[in-house]
């Protein structure tokens, strides 16, 4: 009798046995019945439910996630990481659908008031050619003068009204800035190409060149911007965690800990946070009648969320409550300016590159 062999990985197989003792997989013909693919699909999906079920309830107990994590329980929930970028997505997702729609509205609508006092004033100054010709072929029509007055009184005249922004030119050789104030008509601001705005007027080196070119694509493209800074935030978000994981070290170094135990922990900290304040979020945009509930709420969310953080480390790093007190308000002053520099960083560049 022929030997049989794995169709997967050609590992030998033993005369009775339906799996491969090598890889797992079920001996088969290469013929897939439909039922098969149906369980397959099933038992796929099962597996996977129970698990994020389960690092659910572990991530609703502060701590509990981080500590089952590193007892060696990994295959029995949500990966670290896994969970962190998919809580991020889905609470930047709910957060640009619930809030940055408005912004997106309100950066258009001022956009297209700034290009209707353009092209207005394109109207008047036609309308003021206009008056001079008809002026002089009708000079003798009495009141003709008095009533196109008149009609200016009535319209108004954007040509009267600029558009104002400020950019920051070095100074000094020491990196000293000052504030520099320039004024651009609205038509500009709307028409001109961006390469010959510094040229007309008379912007001179490439950072100051480009402050302003961004400044004016900035209310040309207001919209845009937001998706496009909603991106950013995100990868802000994944670049503190490394930093945040570093200042729990330090604060923890005599506890003999890795580096990865930390990070690990603040994966699972802000997992929550973002699952928590995403409910949040929907609940009050889902049910408007809650909405000035909501404002009132929202305050004692964040306080919760950070309550959470204080009970987590304390069950996760085991000190008794004064040392976690105190090391808490610490990680939390610095999680504050740790988070000031990224998010001035993060709108900074995207300003910059946008």
């Amino acid at each position: 009798m022929p030997k049989r062999h794995c169709p997967n990985c050609y590992y030998p197989l033993p005369e009775h046995g339906e799996y491969c003792s090598n890889c797992g997989q079920k001996y088969t013909n290469g013929r897939v019945t439909f039922w098969t693919l149906i369980g397959d699909f099933l038992e796929s999906v099962l597996n996977i439910d129970s698990k994020i079920f389960k690092t659910l309830r572990a991530l609703l107990s502060p701590g509990k996630l981080s500590v089952v994590y590193f007892r060696g329980q990994q295959k029995s929930y949500v990966p670290p990481m896994r969970l962190f970028f998919v809580s991020a997505v889905i609470h930047f997702a709910v957060l640009s659908f619930v809030s940055f729609g408005q912004i997106e509205d309100q950066m258009d609508g001022n956009a297209n008031a700034i290009r209707h006092d353009a092209f207005y004033s394109a109207f008047r100054s036609d309308l003021d050619s206009v008056r001079q010709g008809v002026e002089e072929e009708f000079n003798h029509i009495y009141g003709l003068s008095t009533a196109f007055d008149t009609l200016e009184a009535k319209l108004e005249d954007p040509r009267k009204d600029s558009f104002e922004m400020v950019y920051f030119k070095k100074t000094t050789d020491w990196g000293e800035l000052e504030a520099v104030a320039l004024a651009l008509t609205k038509r500009d601001l709307i028409e001109m190409p961006l390469d010959s705005l510094p040229e007309v007027y008379g912007i001179e080196g490439f950072w100051n060149q480009l402050q302003v070119r961004q400044i004016v694509k900035l209310n040309r493209e207001g919209s845009n911007f937001t998706r496009f800074a909603l991106g950013k935030l995100i990868w802000m978000v994944v670049l503190m965690m490394p930093a945040l994981a570093l200042m729990l070290k330090l604060l923890y170094i005599r506890r003999n800990r890795y580096y990865v135990e930390h990070l690990v922990f603040s994966f699972h900290y802000h997992s929550f946070a973002f699952l928590f304040m995403t409910v949040l979020m929907l609940g009050v945009y889902t049910f408007p009648a809650l909405l000035d509930a909501g404002e009132v709420a929202i305050p004692f969310a964040v306080m919760g969320v950070i309550a959470y953080l204080y009970l987590a480390m304390r069950r996760f790093y085991r000190q008794n409550h004064i040392k976690t007190f105190i090391k808490f308000w610490m990680i939390n002053f610095g999680y504050l300016m740790l988070f000031t520099f990224f998010l001035l960083f993060t709108a900074i560049l995207t300003t910059l590159t946008f």
